[in-house]
């Protein structure tokens, strides 16, 4: 079966942007926390480590593992308008020049 694959490359600045807007639109998990810092933990599986103050000025680490980091790529994508594909298989990874979402598409023979 032939399968289609696509990559969408965020440079470290627009990661950035959709790990800002990740922290502020999940107010359960962050709790109204700011991102002052990230950077990547571990490359494979990727996990990112965020430095967050929240609302009593206090700094807190956490650790971003590839399920919240896709979503906040997949964010970004939508806010900016860049279509995704919604039944490909979609997963994230550092690679030169920033954050990959690459997906894959099986594709029907016909």
């Amino acid at each position: 079966m032939a399968k289609e694959m696509r990559r969408v490359l965020l440079s470290e600045a627009e990661f950035e942007t959709a790990l800002k807007r990740f922290v502020k639109a999940r107010d359960q998990m962050f709790h109204g926390a700011t991102l002052l810092d990230s950077g990547i933990k571990k490359a494979e599986p990727l996990e990112v480590e965020v430095v967050v103050r929240t609302q009593t000025g206090q700094e807190q680490f956490l650790t971003l593992g590839p399920t919240h980091l896709a979503a906040a790529v997949i964010r970004f994508c939508m806010d900016n308008r860049i279509p995704l594909p919604r039944n490909a298989e979609k997963s994230v990874k550092a690679v030169s020049g920033g954050i990959a979402l690459d997906m894959h598409i099986e594709l029907n023979a016909r």
